[in-house]
């Protein structure tokens, strides 16, 4: 019998606890209502979301703290939302101490017509005398309407349970928190060992679901579950939900599930409809994956919830956060088996509830850590619901659902040499890869993945092939058919393809017919039936053949054959899937998805699955050199399953300088073919380049992790390099690693920057050795002293960026790049050269300052008092190149030892400089006075300096400019104080902008000169050009445009030297407006040309906006209109995508200046409203001439056309204060 408490929460605010066994006839018993005293802060709801879902992406330090903090205070909210149901009054107190005395089941109901109390945390409800909170105590908890029907139990038919599972989200890995929830929930249904068919619905879109609902029912086949592994929202009306009178369910908002069109992007179904289409198939249960997360997500859960169940669901269970891929699969697999055991799903709600609770331990950086996730799902019903002839199958042995989970997770998979599809080494993650493929296979046919060898193609594409072979992909489990294209193994030619389908789908008699009736009659199948067809290896055939010769390339005529068949597939029912480490241009369009590495989560999650056969290696992952290690492999499962098992007999710090040195642990025997061993794949690779090009590719050998062609360009400049790395221009570079990447041995990923495999350094390194055999120590000591020399003029400019230029940009190179700064900052250390290393320091001490590695940043700065201290432990002089690093790095190491006070001043300031990139300067301004305060409480002297610095760039944004003046001159007094001269050159070049700014060019001269003059006392040729870009706009404001001219041409020429392209399209850009202003307007046509181009090869977008913005200009001034109005278009279709409204609103309005010049009175009349509906400031006609456009354009086209207009534009009639505005300006314009 089960017994329950209900606490029904009243419109008003009020609650009551009524007491109802389930037996017939016998009613509630019923306490007098009472007020509630007890809800969630939206803050409170925050902490819970980023505990749940951030707070093991990374658990050091203050972020540990806080996790263990929050997970503290579940206990505290589960007390007082207790406190608050059963101590307000006696007779609630006694009804729960009655339910806990009986016997039988006990379960809590809570009942509400109000969407926002019904979505509190009610899990967390927790009786202060009692060890666990009720939902782990043996207490069911559901949520239920008020009119819900607690009697008796609904048994839903069928011994085979048949589970739909619709994957719907349009927008991929971008998702928020997007894991892909079916395929562990696949694998823990085959733990459960019932009867079980999981469905995933192809397509997402709503009418797909409703026809294969209909047809499964009239095939006697019903599903009786369909799981939403998806995104939702509310409807566009907008309405709060955290604040303000409380909706009723009746009155709310109703929620949306969002499904995809046919054709791609999402589709907004409202959950009335969707329940519609539920209620049709008579579905009785429904699982929702996290819609969005937070106090948004709880109430959005509720909202969808309770409107299936409204329409008739009988049970929903739904998860309003994110759920790691474990913990889905741990509650999962409970839920189900107990579905099989008899159970009703509430008690399988429970039971899974169990075993996320017993078994907490979740993926992260340091290992598995627990989290308390067992609140997350949440069941809300209208009644019991039951499978009572669901059955389990009978076991081999008698063993639990949790030992056959553990062994699972503990055990790799093994291979199984006849199934081609099996995994090696185990399966992980590629959750945004699945889905992005799984989209292009329905909409695009043939798909082609290509990335560098080791980053997982092979094993991606027999997971997938799994996962359409085990989930409905194809019209038979066996016709997911694998070819590859590994030399010596199988045919390259389309015969070989052909056959392969073939003997698979039609048997040994299909090798009967002659060449041309198989092609027909294999093509004819993949019209008639879904086949999925996998390539493997592809870049065999052609882009690298073989050079031992064991499989010849194909010829052309070959490869016309293979390229026709394939545009044939994208026509069919059926699927192509090719792996390649090229993109094979040669196929032509076709769709193409770069693979590579694991994300961060996912490299744990695989971590674990290597290292639990090795106790010892599990051991050393606690070590802080496990980190660089994993940062080294950068997520490249072939790597790992290498590389991680060596943790069982070496520490991770030897086997990181193994790797980094020799790669003798990766670069094994070459005999066993080219998946064996990492060292046979980059041989295959490498030997396709060129001798001369094989020769300047071992100076990859000095990056670590990324490559950057920037970086190479300053290092061919540098006296005394070798011969093979002189003379190479960066354009040189890049084409030669644009190569190498589409032989597969980098991963390109913008800006001049490759990825590089984590092998490679030190297969280089051997090539180079074996290249020059008496002179490559030599060689090699004269290149990293080249090497070093590089990396500091690309510090100084990264430091130049970070400090007055484009701090976000800059952020991210060094994120990429910290690896190589870092093997650059050891090598000065080691060699003495400090001034080089002290401006590298100054970049990554920002970088680890703003990343948290404070580890990392405590072993550098050991290493610096090692290098530079004296054996008694003194420091340096303090005014020499040793002293000035030594004072960098122990003053910042000093602020960081002040503890939790000043990681709350760095975390204020890193969202300051969010806010401030996203144009949110007061947030930012807020920020930065809070570290500002901080700092000045521990007397953290450099970070004052930064914070005034930073608010001084925050005021001057706003035109704040004798705010901005102070700011800089407080900031520059400290760094004189600090003797930090870099820091004085940037606040010396920011007090020049404000003098510019306020029009006193003499003064912006002289701080620019003398910002100048230290950049070139140290060095700092980015610092050089940026002021000479500087100096030259001081002299075009004077109408100095020779002068202007010079200056441009001077930073032009060093940005060059240095490969700087993003210097180099802002000098462009501005020697275009001397041009411009000259008259010249074919040279500035070219130059702004020149400009964009750059622009667009880094991505930097509103550099590009305004180029075209320029362009247009230009040929407006030319009189070619439709020429201009085309630029206008394009510069207008950046500035959406960047939400820059402030410039739409110009775009806009210059196009309506072109219609109206081109007498199209209609368009330059919506062009100018839609200018205005953006910026509604260009109403005011001291300001703007809008207001006389307007008044000329109404004139003209009459009152009902702005009328109509207005409407179409904003949605929306035209207020009375902009017709008054109107009707002024036309007033002003007629003849006295």
């Amino acid at each position: 019998m089960t017994h329950r408490l209900l606490i029904d929460l009243a419109d008003d605010g009020r609650v009551a606890v009524s007491a109802w066994a389930d037996v017939p006839g016998v009613l509630p018993e019923l306490t007098e209502p009472f007020a509630l005293d007890w809800t969630v802060e939206p803050d409170d709801l925050e902490e819970l979301r980023w505990y749940l879902e951030d707070y093991l992406r990374a658990p050091y330090g203050v972020y540990q703290e806080q996790g263990e903090r929050v997970a503290a205070r579940l206990a505290e909210w589960g007390t007082a939302a207790f406190a608050a149901v059963f101590g307000g009054s006696g007779a609630a107190r006694d009804a729960y101490v009655r339910l806990r005395d009986r016997g039988g089941t006990a379960e809590i109901v809570v009942r509400s017509a109000v969407a926002e109390r019904l979505g509190l945390p009610w899990e967390l409800l927790r009786d202060p005398a009692r060890p666990t909170p009720l939902a782990l105590d043996g207490v069911r908890i559901r949520r239920a309407l008020p009119t819900a029907e607690l009697a008796g139990t609904f048994a839903v038919d069928g011994e085979r349970l048949r589970v739909l599972m619709v994957i719907s989200r349009p927008a991929g890995d971008r998702d928020v928190g997007y894991r892909m929830v079916a395929r562990p929930l696949l694998q823990t249904l085959e733990a459960v060992r019932g009867e079980v068919d999981l469905v995933v619905l192809r397509p997402p879109t709503l009418e797909r679901l409703r026809e294969v609902l209909a047809q499964a029912r009239e095939q006697g086949q019903p599903f009786q579950v369909v799981h939403f592994d998806g995104h939702g929202s509310f409807s566009d009306r907008r309405r709060s939900l955290l604040g303000g009178a409380p909706d009723t369910l009746a009155s709310a908002e109703q929620g949306v599930l969002v499904f995809e069109r046919p054709g791609g992007g999402e589709d907004r179904v409202p959950a009335d409809q969707v329940a519609t289409v539920l209620g049709e198939a008579k579905v009785p249960v429904v699982v929702l994956n996290a819609c969005q997360s937070g106090a948004l997500g709880r109430q959005l859960e509720t909202a969808i919830a309770t409107r299936l169940l409204q329409q008739g669901a009988a049970a929903v269970v739904a998860m309003a956060f994110s759920v790691y891929a474990v913990a889905a699969a741990e509650f999962m697999a409970a839920f189900y088996a107990q579905l099989f055991a008899g159970g009703q799903v509430a008690d399988a709600v429970a039971a899974g509830r169990r075993r996320l609770a017993e078994r907490d331990q979740r993926p992260s950086p340091k290992g598995p850590l627990p989290l308390q996730d067992w609140l997350v799902p949440v069941l809300y019903a209208r009644q019991d619901v039951s499978f009572p002839r669901l059955r389990a199958q009978p076991a081999d042995r008698e063993v639990s659902l949790g030992q056959i989970l553990d062994e699972v997770r503990q055990r790799p998979q093994a291979s199984d040499q006849d199934d081609v599809l099996a995994p090696v080494g185990g399966f992980v993650g590629r959750d945004g890869l699945f889905y992005e493929l799984e989209v292009a296979a329905r909409l695009q046919k043939v798909v082609l993945l290509h990335g560098a060898g080791g980053s997982g193609k092979t094993e991606f594409a027999k997971a997938f092939g799994r996962w359409w072979r085990d989930t409905g992909g194809v019209d038979h489990p066996q016709w997911v058919i694998w070819h590859s294209f590994e030399p010596g193994i199988a045919s390259f030619g389309l015969t070989g393809v052909i056959n392969a389908v073939g003997l698979q789908v039609f048997g040994p008699d299909f090798a009967r017919l002659d060449d041309e009736q198989l092609h027909e009659a294999v093509l004819k199948v993949m019209h008639a039936r879904r086949i999925l067809l996998i390539w493997d290896n592809f870049e065999s055939a052609h882009t690298t053949p073989d050079p031992s010769g064991a499989t010849p390339a194909l010829n052309e005529t070959e490869r016309e054959r293979l390229a026709e068949f394939l545009a044939a597939a994208t026509r069919t029912s059926s699927t192509v899937v090719i792996t390649s480490r090229s993109a094979e241009q040669w196929l032509g369009d076709l769709r193409r998805i770069e693979v590579v590495g694991l994300s961060a989560q996912e490299a744990d999650e695989y971590t674990d699955a290597l290292l639990a056969p090795y106790p010892r290696a599990s051991a050393r992952r606690r070590h802080p050199a496990f980190a660089d290690l994993m940062s080294w492999l950068g997520g490249h499962p072939l790597t790992m399953r290498l590389v991680l098992p060596h943790l069982d007999t070496a520490d991770a710090a030897p086997l990181l300088a193994s790797l980094r040195e020799t790669g003798e642990h990766v670069l094994g025997d070459e005999a066993h073919g080219r998946t064996h061993s990492l060292a046979a794949g980059i041989e295959y690779s490498y030997r396709h380049l060129t001798a001369d090009e094989q020769r300047a590719l071992t100076a990859v050998s000095l990056f670590h992790g990324v490559a950057d062609t920037d970086v190479l360009g300053m290092f061919s400049t540098v006296d005394g390099v070798p011969e093979r790395f002189g003379g190479h221009t960066v354009e040189g570079w890049d084409t030669l690693l644009t190569r190498a990447t589409d032989l597969g041995l980098f991963a390109g990923i913008g800006g001049g920057m490759y990825s590089i495999h984590p092998a490679l350094p030190a297969f280089l390194s051997a090539r180079w050795r074996d290249q020059e055999p008496i002179g490559y120590d030599e060689q090699r000591a004269a290149a990293e002293l080249g090497f070093l020399d590089a990396y500091a003029a690309f510090a100084g400019w990264l430091l130049h960026e970070l400090t007055g230029g484009d701090a976000g940009f800059a952020s991210t190179l060094v994120r990429r790049q910290r690896h190589s700064l870092g093997a650059m900052l050891g090598f000065g250390l080691s060699t003495e050269r400090y001034d080089r290393a002290t401006v590298i320091a100054q970049v990554l001490t920002r970088h680890w300052n703003a990343s948290g590695l404070h580890e990392e940043a405590r072993e550098w700065t050991d290493r610096v008092q090692h290098a530079t201290e004296t054996a008694d432990g003194r420091p340096p002089e303090l005014d020499s190149p040793a002293g000035r690093l030594w004072i960098l790095m122990v003053g910042a190491q000093a602020n960081r030892q002040r503890g939790a006070r000043l990681g709350m001043a760095t975390s204020l300031h890193q969202l300051g400089s969010v806010a401030g990139a996203r144009g949110e300067l007061d947030a930012a301004e807020g920020f930065y006075r809070q570290s500002l305060a901080i700092e000045e409480e521990v007397g953290n002297r450099p970070g004052m300096a930064i914070s005034y610095h930073q608010l001084g760039m925050v005021v001057q944004q706003r035109g704040e400019l004798e705010a901005a003046d102070g700011f800089y001159r407080q900031s520059l007094a400290i760094e004189e104080q600090v003797g930090n001269r870099p820091g004085m050159a940037a606040s010396y070049h920011q007090l020049g902008m404000v003098a510019q700014q306020r029009g006193e060019l003499d003064a912006a001269e002289g701080l620019y000169q003398k910002s100048l003059a230290i950049e070139e006392q140290v060095g700092n040729l980015p610092g050089v050009a940026g002021t000479y870009h500087e100096l030259g706009t001081v002299a075009k404001a004077r109408g100095d445009l020779d002068a202007a001219e010079s200056w441009y041409q001077k930073s032009l020429a060093i940005r060059e030297q240095l490969g700087n392209r993003p210097g180099m399209a802002l000098a462009y850009q501005q020697l275009g407006v001397v041009a411009h202003a000259r008259g010249e307007l074919e040279v500035a046509d070219g130059l702004y040309r020149k400009s964009l181009a750059i622009k667009e090869q880094v991505g930097n977008r509103p550099g590009m906006a305004n180029s075209c913005h320029q362009l247009g200009l230009v040929a407006q001034q030319r009189g070619e209109l439709e020429v201009a109005g085309s630029w206008y278009e394009k510069t207008l279709a950046i500035q959406e995508q960047l939400g820059d409204r402030t410039g739409m609103a110009m775009s806009c309005y210059l196009l309506g200046q072109l219609a109206k010049g081109s007498g199209r009175a209609n368009a330059a009349l919506e062009w100018t409203v839609r200018a205005v509906s953006l910026v509604p400031e260009l109403l005011d006609p001291t300001k703007s001439p809008v207001p006389g456009d307007l008044a000329d354009l109404t004139a003209e086209l009459g009152w009902a056309s702005l009328r109509q207009t207005w409407q179409l534009v904003t949605g929306k009639e035209i207020p009375e204060a902009v017709v008054r505005t109107i009707k002024a300006s036309q007033d002003e314009g007629k003849p006295t």
